[in-house]
């Protein structure tokens, strides 16, 4: 037991150092830059340690806790947009710097005393704002950190939870500190003063607009555009070390039903001819995809709103195909593959098909339903949206990614299985093949 644990951290931190790869974490790169360019010799020290401490509590140590008050940290998450845009403000305007400083004294004040340091050394200051970086890195998450948090949600922290965490935000703390490490030298590096004053006013007009994009959601659609613009498959390499069979075997028993295995394996079947179906939406398909029998469908459980339908339950819904889409609004990667499904729902529906996307909340603040109702508005999601804040579902489907995809073929079995982005022109053919294949 204790090997294949070892091998999971070490997993953990490779995809924690990676993570600063994806999109989701563009952000972040302005405001550990900006952050680490001003402040004492201590102040990377302690933004890393802000950030390694936040991340954790938000993601495992608290996870449950907050579930089971309903609480969310959306205010935690606008105290860190409001810390890093005055921080911003104070580089960006050296004259309101000191009124910032005496705003932040207090809690920069708890971090010098803990610490044991002095308050010129920089401490203080970066570890307030390493907190607040930790509070918006923590969606940018791929399926170890997610298996975690979903355990963590559930049946709280654990040894092991808390372990496979700090691995992860070990290796994410590498390329941050080496950000804010790159911040600092550069402003040190200036010769004049009025030139360190120029960089660090640069430094600060990017740390506020920043701060402004995440506060208004706006940093979604320009971390969208970046992945369209990175080359095809980039986020499926990001996080292939994380989908290592001995990987996910060993996160499975973190799972609250350990015993069982996730569905995605079963004897082949092959799948029908493609019949008289609207265009695809793919430029070309494939000629068939094999199917799998993985047993019948289980019933939706413990959900406890609906959001454009009343309840549904797949009993009712035999004679349809229906792609059953586990997701959250805050995850960048079920971002990526909206559109994609919202086309599918529009090209198919008219043809037999129902596409059910079940809101499993992977963070605090994803567990307000106001939250969730509001996401699939702005989305414009028009299809049944089912809220799951207790993973009651996610578990009866033995599920363990954002986003997974359950194909449910007429009779109500489960043919297919697919998770996270990518393979769109497969799933497209498996749709087309269950919609022409008998009731």
């Amino acid at each position: 037991m204790l090997a294949p644990m070892l091998l999971v951290l070490v997993f953990a931190f490779v995809a924690g150092v990676l993570t600063i790869l994806a999109p989701c974490a563009l952000p972040v790169i302005p405001l550990a830059l900006g952050a680490g360019s001003t402040g004492g010799r201590r102040r990377v020290t302690g933004l890393v340690l802000g950030f390694g401490v936040t991340f954790v509590a938000a993601t495992v140590l608290l996870a449950a806790t907050l579930a089971a008050l309903g609480l969310t940290n959306d205010g935690l998450r606008i105290v860190a947009v409001v810390v890093l845009a005055g921080a911003g403000l104070s580089l960006a305007v050296p004259q309101i710097e000191a009124v910032i400083e005496r705003r932040l004294g207090p809690l920069a004040g708890i971090g010098v005393r803990v610490a044991g340091v002095q308050r010129e050394s920089g401490f203080g200051g970066g570890l307030v704002l390493g907190a607040a970086i930790g509070l918006l890195w923590a969606p940018c998450v791929g399926p170890i950190m997610a298996g975690v948090i979903a355990a963590a949600a559930v049946r709280g922290p654990s040894i092991e939870t808390v372990a496979i965490a700090i691995a992860y935000v070990a290796g994410a703390a590498v390329p941050i500190g080496a950000i804010a490490g790159w911040g600092r030298r550069a402003s040190d590096a200036m010769r004049t003063l009025s030139a360190r004053i120029r960089l660090r006013r640069g430094f600060g007009v990017a740390m506020l607009v920043t701060a402004l994009l995440v506060g208004t959601g706006l940093d979604r659609g320009l971390q969208t555009a970046v992945a369209d613009a990175l080359p095809a498959g980039w986020a499926g390499a990001l996080i292939a070390i994380e989908q290592e069979p001995a990987i996910q075997e060993e996160l499975d028993m973190l799972r609250t039903d350990p015993g069982s295995a996730p569905i995605g394996e079963g004897p082949m079947v092959g799948g029908a001819d493609s019949a008289n179906l609207p265009a695809p939406i793919a430029d070309s398909l494939p000629t068939n995809v094999a199917l799998e029998d993985l047993g019948k469908a289980p019933e939706f459980t413990g959900i406890t709103a609906w959001i454009n339908s009343e309840p549904l339950r797949l009993a009712d819904l035999r004679g349809k195909v229906v792609l059953v889409e586990f997701w959250t609004f805050g995850c960048i990667n079920c971002i990526h593959v909206a559109p994609y499904v919202k086309a599918w729902e529009a090209r198919y529906a008219d043809a037999g098909l129902v596409v059910v996307g079940v809101h499993t909340p992977e963070l605090p603040f994803e567990r307000e339903i106001a939250n969730v109702r509001d996401a699939v508005a702005k989305a414009e999601i028009r299809y049944p949206v089912a809220f799951d804040p207790t993973f009651d579902t996610w578990h009866a489907f033995r599920n363990r990614y954002w986003p997974a995809f359950f194909f449910i073929d007429k009779s109500g079995q489960i043919r297919h299985v697919h998770y996270g982005e990518g393979d769109y022109d497969g799933s497209e053919q498996v749709i087309r093949q269950l919609l022409t294949a008998a009731g």
